[in-house]
C-alpha cells in the first residue's frame, strides 16, 4: 500500500510535468494517486488539497484539448457521411477509406482526451451503415489467394532461372544468400494463398533453392581449407624478433579477411583457433599490462595518501594506454570521481551558505565580503528601498518554491497557480523571463525589500532559504 509521503512525492512529478509541457504523463500520474489514495486509511488533509489541485490543472488541459480536436472528430463524422450519401463505385476503395478515417479517429483518442459518448456513439453508428456497400469487397479475398500463388509461382520459376543461368559459374556465397534473402522477402509478401495450394507451392519452393544451397555449402568448403592453411602459416612462425612476428600475423590477418566466409559457425570456431595460434607472440604485451597495472596501483596509494594531486593523477593514469579496461584501471577513476564528488560537494555548501547570507549582507551593507558571485551581487541596489514591495516579495518567494517542488501556503495557493501557467506559457512560446532564474529571483526579491523588514518579510526570506538549499 502506498504511503501519504509517496503520493506527495508523485504530486509534485506530476506537477513538474506539467510545468514542463508532458502533459500525457503528469495526467497519467494524477490518475495513479488518485487510485492509490482510495488505499489509505484516511486521506490526509493536505494530501487532499495538493491532490484537487492536481486534478483542477489534469481537467483544464483536458478542456484545452478537446477544443482542439473536437473539430477536427466532426469533420471525420462529415467524411463518413458523405460516403453514405454518395458511395464510391469501388467497395474495395470504400473499404479502404473508412479503414483510413477510422485510424485517424484512433489516433485522436490516443493524442488527446477520448471522444465523448454521444460523439463516439454517432461516428460509431454512421461507420457502420458505410460498411454496408463493403461486403462484396470480402467475396474478391479469395481471387487474392489465387493471384497469391500465381505470384510464389513467378518467384518459384526466377529461382530456377537463377539456377539455370549460374550453375555453370557459382557467384561468392554472399550473392547466393542476399539472392535467397530477397527472394524470400517476395515470397513472405504474397500470403496467403489457398489451402490446396499451400504445400504444393511450399515443397516447390524448397526444391528450386536446393542447388543454391548446395553451391554455398561448397564453396564454404573451399573457403574452410584456406583458412585452416592460413592457421598452419600462423604455427610455423618463428622469429626472434617478436615484432617481426606479430607483422606477419597482421599480413596473415588480412588474407583471412580476404578468404571470405566458411560459415558463421565454422568461421567462429577458425577464428578462435587462428588468434590462439598467435598468443605466444603478446606475450610482450602482457608484460607491458601487468607493469601499467602495478604503477596504476601505486597511483592510488600516493593520492589516497594525499602524496599527489588529483590534477597529477590524471595526467599519469592518461599515460597508461593498455588497461583502460581493468579492474585497476576503473578503481582509480572511481576514487578520482568521489574525490572531485566530495569537492564539488563542499563547493556547493559554500555556494548554499553564501546564498542563504545574502539578505543579511545586504541590510548589514557587507555585500563585499559575501562570497556571492559578483554577476549577482553587481545587480543588488547598493542602498534598501524606504518601503518594500510585498506583493514582489510574495511572487519572488512563491515562484522560487515552484521551481523547488516544495509546497507554498494555503494562501499563496492562486498566486502559485498563476505562475504555473505563466511558466508554462512562457515555455510553450518560447519567451525568455526575466525572473526565470534563482540568481534573478533572488535579486528581485532584495531590491524590493525595505532596510527594515518586517517579521512576515523574514518568514518568507526563511521560505526562500529552503527553496535555495533545494535548488543550488
Amino acid at each position: 500500500m502506498k504511503t501519504s509521503q509517496d503520493l506527495f512525492k508523485q504530486l509534485d512529478e506530476a506537477e513538474a510535468l506539467f510545468s514542463n509541457g508532458a502533459i500525457k504523463n503528469a495526467q497519467k500520474k494524477v490518475r495513479e494517486v488518485i487510485s492509490k489514495s482510495k488505499e489509505l486509511d484516511k486521506v490526509p488533509n493536505k494530501l487532499r488539497h495538493k491532490l484537487n489541485f492536481a486534478i483542477g490543472q489534469s481537467r483544464y488541459f483536458d478542456d484545452m484539448s478537446s477544443f482542439a480536436t473536437n473539430p477536427k472528430r466532426e469533420e471525420l463524422i462529415n467524411e463518413i457521411s458523405k460516403l453514405i450519401e454518395t458511395p464510391l463505385e469501388s467497395p474495395k476503395k470504400q473499404a479502404h477509406m473508412i479503414h483510413d478515417i477510422q485510424t485517424k479517429w484512433q489516433l485522436l483518442d490516443l493524442s488527446s482526451r477520448p471522444a465523448s459518448k454521444e460523439q463516439w456513439n454517432r461516428f460509431n453508428e454512421i461507420t457502420n451503415k458505410a460498411w454496408e456497400p463493403c461486403s462484396e469487397y470480402f467475396d474478391e479475398l479469395k481471387q487474392i489467394k489465387i493471384n497469391n500463388a500465381e505470384q510464389r509461382m513467378e518467384i518459384i520459376n526466377n529461382i530456377n532461372q537463377y539456377v539455370q543461368n549460374n550453375s555453370s559459374n557459382w557467384p561468392q556465397p554472399k550473392f547466393l544468400i542476399q539472392f535467397l534473402r530477397q527472394s524470400f522477402d517476395e515470397w513472405q509478401k504474397y500470403a496467403p494463398v489457398l489451402d490446396k495450394d499451400l504445400n504444393k507451392l511450399r515443397n516447390a519452393y524448397f526444391d528450386a533453392k536446393k542447388p543454391i544451397n548446395d553451391a554455398i555449402k561448397k564453396q564454404e568448403q573451399i573457403v574452410i581449407k584456406a583458412k585452416e592453411a592460413l592457421i598452419l602459416k600462423v604455427e610455423a612462425i618463428s622469429d626472434e624478433d617478436n615484432d617481426l612476428c606479430i607483422k606477419k600475423f597482421n599480413d596473415l590477418k588480412n588474407e583471412w579477411k580476404k578468404a571470405g566466409s566458411a560459415g558463421r559457425k565454422a568461421d567462429n570456431k577458425l577464428w578462435d583457433k587462428f588468434n590462439k595460434s598467435a598468443d605466444r607472440f603478446f606475450t610482450a604485451k602482457k608484460e607491458v599490462i601487468d607493469d601499467e597495472i602495478a604503477k596504476a596501483n601505486n597511483l592510488l596509494e600516493q593520492l589516497q595518501n594525499n602524496e599527489i594531486t588529483l590534477n597529477e593523477t590524471t595526467k599519469a593514469l592518461s599515460e597508461l594506454k593498455n588497461i583502460s579496461k581493468t579492474k585497476e584501471y576503473t578503481l582509480i577513476q572511481k576514487h578520482i570521481k568521489n574525490i572531485k564528488k566530495e569537492q564539488a560537494a563542499i563547493q556547493k555548501k559554500d555556494k548554499i551558505d553564501s546564498y542563504l547570507s545574502l539578505l543579511d549582507a545586504f541590510l548589514k551593507g557587507e555585500l563585499d565580503i559575501n562570497k556571492s558571485p559578483s554577476s549577482l551581487k553587481n545587480k543588488i541596489n547598493k542602498e534598501p528601498i524606504k518601503k518594500s514591495n510585498t506583493e514582489a516579495l510574495i511572487y519572488s518567494c512563491v515562484k522560487l518554491e515552484a521551481l523547488a517542488g516544495i509546497d507554498s501556503l494555503k494562501k499563496d495557493a492562486q498566486l502559485r497557480q498563476s505562475i504555473q501557467m505563466e511558466m508554462l506559457t512562457n515555455k510553450f512560446n518560447k519567451v525568455v523571463d526575466n525572473l526565470n532564474s534563482v540568481d534573478d529571483l533572488l535579486v528581485h526579491f532584495i531590491n524590493n525589500i525595505s532596510a527594515k523588514p518586517t517579521a512576515a518579510e523574514k518568514t518568507l526570506w526563511k521560505r526562500i532559504s529552503k527553496s535555495i538549499e533545494s535548488l543550488i
